[in-house]
């Protein structure tokens, strides 16, 4: 496009503008088409004046966008553009003006309109009928707003259309079945994230010029079906289309991006899929595909994105998935959730461009291929929940700009290798659930970009070292189920960002240091979400992390996510002692909090400025004293136990204990009060017979250890897996559990 000269081709940059905003080869960054830049001097048509003015009196304008539809100069009304010679409107372009109300049908009066754009706005109510009436218009999008009902059968009218996006929308119906041959010109079609029901009209399949077609995120059904022209991009995503596979060989030189994720499709993969020539993206994910893949389906260079997680396939993995050369080939690989067995093929190590590879929750033994190191683009690396044996190769310092490293729940061994500290830019590791033995290495210190650490159910020994205080930026760390010991050290509550801190089942002994207990933001910010709805408990070992990756161009790979974790702290089954510094019953923003199975004594400080408090665990101590009198005034607790220690005294039924049932037995000298009846013996607690006290026998006690402590695994929702590549836009979403 070429804006130099605007006065001799206004109308022709006018439509590359609006046409480029749906195209793959343009960005969003143009989508505001701004009529100043195409016809100057020129004035609005009267009439057609008084029907955009009409338009603007239902519309609410927050932010005054609208404003400058004053005067008659075509070149000062904000989002419009006007033929040169004749003032008459030709384009309407007011995406995210952050616009609402309903659409006035005085715009349908704009009967030389070619482009509507109304798109990232919330406009609501029906789609007018008369929109019919624009028989010159092109491109009309409606897009991510609140539109509901059917789509008007009227819209049938309008022959000339290239354009046609109504996605993320309330609307809903049956699809329409005129789609398919109401417009010889339509080229793309996008309905997407709506309610649409039934099947694909039989005359969208043979539609000649359609290039792009997105359905995702809607209730269509049906076989999968070929398609007879050359398709650029097909996403028929998040539906309930079922069959098997086709092979797309009518687009096998056009088609680009193909997405038919999360429907109900069998059988194998054809190997035809492979001869797509100019295939970028194919995601195949969340079906019931099965069969073992074929060694004749082989990707060419050109494939970015392979996604088959989800599936039922099986066998060994390929040993060649795609062609690769040193500038181009696979970014991201994803086969994690199927049944993929054997080992790890080393030619996995030859996709030089790969950044993310997740290989989890398959049946792969074997060891890591020691040549991982030789994949230096990769950034992300997922083979968790496998049968993977050996230890952590340390030629893996070959990928220095890994950013998670995630193996747990294998059966690696050895030691954690000091020359992983290498890894400077790593935020994410996980190897717990493993076999691995020997002592934290002081070199993690130079691991100084970690956030997320989980190194428990190991076989881990010795003391913790200051130089884990160099995590400054450590939002969960996980130690639990090791054989740690040593006295707790004082920088245990040092972490600003810290969010949860597991050191649970090791044989750390002394106190819990009295530290500054007012460094971490999650754990003192209570007053925050007060009025919001209360959210479900989540165990304190499971950590949800929502992952977004984006991919610019074909090397440059951006990392973001979000920690979704109970805020809490957990000291259990250790063998500490002392009393519980009170400091650490004044953190208004913890919601978890179990000291279980240790040797604490002393009286419980108060609890009234715990404000989320949800669950607390003080049981198998020898803590003694009266019980806390305001546990009623903790409203979002759920979970407590305060069995088996030393309380003594009366508790008024007022305090609300009937809530948790059994929370305080196996106190011999605690009174409970019933209905006014004061403390009788049936209101004391007896010890209960065969108790069982030892510290090896901890899947004892009312709050079972296991409602807070599975086996921990680590939740990744990798959304919104964005690539822009060869000066194309595509937008690939990806989810996956790991």
């Amino acid at each position: 496009m070429h804006f130099s000269n605007p006065d001799g081709m206004v109308l022709m940059s006018c439509a590359s503008m609006a046409i480029g905003l749906f195209s793959p080869d343009i960005g969003e960054d143009m989508a505001i088409l701004r009529g100043s830049c195409l016809s100057q001097g020129f004035d609005v048509n009267p009439d057609e004046r008084t029907s955009l003015l009409m338009f603007r009196s239902l519309v609410q304008d927050p932010n005054q966008r609208l404003s400058t539809w004053v005067g008659s100069s075509c070149s000062n009304w904000t989002g419009l553009a006007c033929d040169n010679r004749t003032g008459h409107v030709v384009s309407i372009n007011l995406t995210s003006m952050n616009l609402s109300g309903q659409v006035h049908p005085s715009l349908c009066k704009l009967s030389y309109l070619e482009f509507l754009i109304l798109s990232h706005n919330n406009f609501t109510g029906s789609i007018p009928l008369c929109f019919g009436a624009l028989r010159s218009l092109k491109t009309l999008d409606l897009s991510r707003n609140r539109f509901l009902g059917n789509v008007p059968d009227t819209l049938m009218r309008l022959r000339s259309l290239k354009e046609l996006v109504l996605s993320d929308n309330q609307l809903g119906g049956y699809f329409p079945g005129w789609v398919g041959n109401f417009s010889s010109n339509l080229e793309k079609l996008d309905m997407s994230f709506n309610s649409f029901s039934g099947e694909i009209p039989e005359s969208l399949f043979y539609l000649k010029s359609l290039k792009y077609l997105d359905l995702e995120s809607n209730y269509l059904l049906g076989n999968v079906h070929d398609f007879y022209q050359s398709l650029v991009s097909l996403n028929l995503g998040s539906n309930r289309f079922s069959g098997t596979l086709p092979c797309f060989s009518t687009s096998a030189v056009s088609l680009t991006f193909l997405k038919l994720a999360n429907n109900s499709i069998v059988g194998g993969i054809p190997t035809c899929i492979s001869s797509l020539q100019a295939l970028t993206h194919l995601n195949l994910s969340f079906n019931h595909l099965n069969y073992e893949i074929s060694p004749r389906l082989v990707f060419l260079e050109k494939l970015l994105v392979l996604d088959l997680s989800f599936n039922d396939l099986l066998g060994p993995l390929p040993s060649k998935i795609a062609e690769t050369t040193e500038k181009s080939g696979l970014v991201l690989l994803d086969l994690s959730h199927n049944r993929f067995s054997g080992e790890i093929p080393l030619k996995v190590t030859e996709l030089k461009s790969l950044q993310a590879l997740f290989l989890s929750h398959n049946l792969l033994t074997g060891e890591i291929p020691a040549r991982i190191g030789n994949l230096t683009y990769l950034q992300m690396i997922d083979l968790s929940h496998n049968m993977l044996s050996g230890s952590i190769p340390l030629n893996i310092v070959g990928c220095f700009q890994l950013l998670a490293l995630i193996v747990n729940n294998n059966n690696l061994s050895g030691e954690i290798q000091p020359e992983l500290d290498a890894l400077d830019s790593l935020k994410i590791l996980d190897i717990s659930s493993n076999r691995i033995s020997g002592e934290i290495p002081l070199t993690l210190a130079g691991l100084k970009s970690l956030e997320i650490v989980d190194l428990s159910s190991n076989n881990l020994s010795g003391t913790l070292s200051d130089a884990i205080t160099k995590w400054s930026n450590l939002k969960y760390l996980s130690i639990a189920r090791n054989k740690l010991s040593g006295s707790l050290p004082n920088w245990l509550f040092s972490f600003e960002a810290i969010q949860m801190v597991d050191f649970s089942s090791n044989k750390f002994t002394g106190f819990i240091p009295d530290g500054n207990f007012n460094t971490s933001v999650k754990f003192n910010r209570g007053d925050i979400g007060r009025n919001m709805p209360t959210k479900p408990l989540v165990p304190a070992r499971n950590v949800a992390i929502k992952i977004s990756v984006a991919v610019f161009g074909t090397n440059e790979l951006s990392f973001n996510y979000d920690l979704l974790s109970t805020v809490g702290m957990d000291l259990s089954n250790n063998l500490l002692h002392g009393g519980i510094p009170e400091a650490l019953f004044e953190l208004q923003g913890l919601e978890y909090l179990n000291l279980s199975y240790n040797f604490l004594d002393g009286q419980v400080p108060v609890l009234d400025k715990m404000l989320s408090l949800r669950a607390l665990d003080l049981s198998h101590n020898s803590l003694t004293g009266q019980i806390p009198g305001n546990i009623s005034s903790l409203q979002d607790l759920t979970l407590l136990n305060l069995s088996y220690n030393g309380f003594s005294g009366l508790v008024p039924e007022k305090q609300g204990y009937r809530k948790f049932p059994g929370a305080f037995a196996g106190n011999p000298d605690l009174c409970l009060e019933f209905s006014g009846e004061g403390c009788n013996n049936r209101a004391r607690l007896p010890l209960v017979p065969g108790k069982k006290t030892s510290k090896e026998e901890t899947d004892e006690g009312l709050i079972s250890i296991w409602v807070f402590f599975g086996s921990f695994f680590v939740s990744f929702y990798l959304g919104v897996v964005a690539l822009f590549c060869s000066g194309r836009t595509r937008r690939y979403i990806l989810q996956t559990e790991i």
